[in-house]
């Protein structure tokens, strides 16, 4: 097996736990077989560039981390308080919608000084 693949498929399936997916929704979501879905996250084979790049987006994150393994979410998310990390995280789409809209009014509030 490729050790590029592996360490892909060892990635994709992290962020695939970490956003709460099954494989078969991911394999929905990026309409390809429950089986070829394993079998990327195995590191038997790899999706397609145009799956990569729907996957990134999927799972918000970029082809840097799933080639690489560089991630830049820990340096982008290390000035924002883990409360606030964890409430975006959150299955609760109320808190989540709520979160949003005090994050915009903020924004306004800023622009208009």
């Amino acid at each position: 097996m490729n050790s590029l693949y592996i360490d892909i498929g060892s990635r994709i399936a992290q962020l695939r736990h970490e956003n709460r997916l099954t494989q078969a929704q991911l394999a929905e979501k990026l309409d390809i077989s429950i089986k070829h879905m394993s079998e990327c996250e195995r590191g038997i084979t790899c999706l397609s560039l145009e799956k990569l790049v729907l996957l990134c987006e999927i799972l918000s994150t970029d082809m840097d981390y799933l080639i690489r393994g560089t991630d830049h979410r820990a340096e982008e998310e290390a000035n924002i308080p883990g409360y606030i990390v964890e409430l975006f995280r959150s299955d609760d789409d109320s808190q989540k919608q709520l979160l949003q809209e005090y994050f915009l009014l903020f924004k306004k509030i800023r622009e208009n000084k």
